[in-house]
């Protein structure tokens, strides 16, 4: 499935990672993300693009070292969703999120530290605290896709799917369907109702919890389940 990659500043902008690419971190005219700081070096690291596999983080031998999660990089390290990462007193937030989220609720996810914003130009984030959502957007692929990035990425939460007179949820534990509701069903059969039928528009709350578990067995297996339920609903 496809996703998109970010990295969120401490000062809630976001910088959107394209595939196939290098970024350079540093405080050189010539490098795509300038952090203007002097623990930083002219340059001091890199994220690099792997074909089909993600994004690796490079230390370019630096003078203060960079921070993957709070521990000094030794060695070239694979980023994982919701990883944070220091290039001197500059911390970013790595998320990868899927298509047609808005990167503008990313706003919440952004790492807690008091910092200078030394960030290159980026989409400017809007604080969605009173929403209280992880992320936002539009359905654009569909329901299937929307679940094998949760199971892609193993969250754990509730993913709340709106329209006109519409309303439902899934909730997910390390990206396994576990409850879901919609228009009066509970489990496998409002799963597939919101499968035939999504609302247009989606927001994940990380780490919601359901009062009731309606849902068991492997992702996969329910996802199998679903799909054969939505064909015999269009016949």
């Amino acid at each position: 499935m496809q996703v998109e990659y970010f990295l969120v500043s401490a000062a809630r902008r976001s910088h959107r990672l394209r595939s196939g690419r290098t970024y350079t971190f540093g405080r050189d005219l010539t490098v795509d993300i300038r952090c203007d700081d002097a623990l930083v070096s002219r340059k001091h690291a890199e994220l690099r693009w792997v074909d089909d596999e993600g994004w690796d983080l490079v230390d370019l031998e630096s003078r203060n070292g960079v921070m993957l999660n709070n521990v000094r990089i030794t060695r070239t390290c694979r980023l994982e969703d919701g990883d944070q990462l220091q290039v001197g007193g500059q911390v970013f937030k790595f998320q990868i999120l899927p298509t047609g989220a808005d990167p503008a609720s990313l706003g919440d996810q952004a790492p807690q530290i008091s910092t200078v914003e030394t960030m290159g130009p980026g989409v400017s984030l809007n604080d969605l605290a009173t929403q209280g959502a992880t992320f936002t957007g539009q359905l654009t692929d569909g329901l299937f896709e929307m679940l094998q990035y949760l199971m892609q990425t193993k969250k754990s939460g509730r993913l709340d799917l709106l329209g006109p007179g519409a309303f439902g949820s899934v909730w997910t534990l390390a990206g396994n369907p576990i409850h879901a509701t919609f228009a009066g069903k509970k489990g496998i059969d409002a799963l597939a109702e919101l499968a035939s039928k999504p609302p247009p528009r989606f927001a994940f709350h990380t780490d919601m919890k359901p009062d009731e578990t309606t849902l068991s067995g492997s992702a996969n297996a329910i996802l199998m389940e679903v799909a054969r339920m939505v064909d015999e609903l269009k016949r």
